[in-house]
C-alpha cells in the first residue's frame, strides 16, 4: 500500500470488505479464494491491482443475452402497464368532467345559474 497515492490509500481503506471482494473477483480472482481472505489481505491484493494500473471502472461486466432479453421484456411490460394506468386515469378525468358539465347544464336548465356561470337567485327567491 506504500506505493499508492493518498487518494488511492483512502479509497482502499474506506472500501467495505464486500466491495473489495467484488472488485477482486471482477479482476479475475476466484470467488472461493477471495472469500477466504482477511480484510488485510483483501486491501493488500486490491492495492497491488491499483499499483499495476488496474481500473475497476474499465472492466466490463459480461452480459447474459437471455437475462438481458428477460430484463427488456419486463421493462416493456411495466411500461405497458404504466401506459394503461395513464389511459384509465385520463378516462376517469374525462368522465368526471362530463359529469360536472351535465350537473352544470341541469342547474342552468333549472334556472339556478345565471349567464355568468355563477349561482344566482331563482325565480321563487331561493338560491
Amino acid at each position: 500500500m506504500e506505493e499508492l497515492t493518498s487518494a488511492q490509500k483512502s479509497t482502499v481503506s474506506k472500501s467495505s470488505s464486500d466491495r473489495l471482494r467484488l472488485l477482486l473477483m471482477r479482476s479475475g480472482y476466484a470467488e472461493e479464494v477471495v472469500l477466504g481472505w482477511s480484510r488485510d489481505q483483501l486491501m493488500s491484493k486490491y492495492a497491488e491491482l491499483l499499483v499495476q494500473g488496474w481500473d475497476a471502472a474499465a472492466v466490463a461486466r459480461p452480459v447474459d443475452p437471455e437475462l438481458e432479453k428477460a430484463r427488456m421484456a419486463h421493462e416493456k411490460e411495466i411500461e405497458g402497464q404504466k401506459n394503461e394506468l395513464r389511459e384509465k386515469e385520463h378516462n376517469a378525468e374525462r368522465e368526471r368532467n362530463e359529469l360536472e358539465r351535465q350537473k352544470y347544464e341541469l342547474r342552468v336548465a333549472e334556472g339556478g345559474v345565471n349567464h355568468a356561470g355563477t349561482f344566482g337567485e331563482r325565480e321563487n327567491g331561493t338560491a
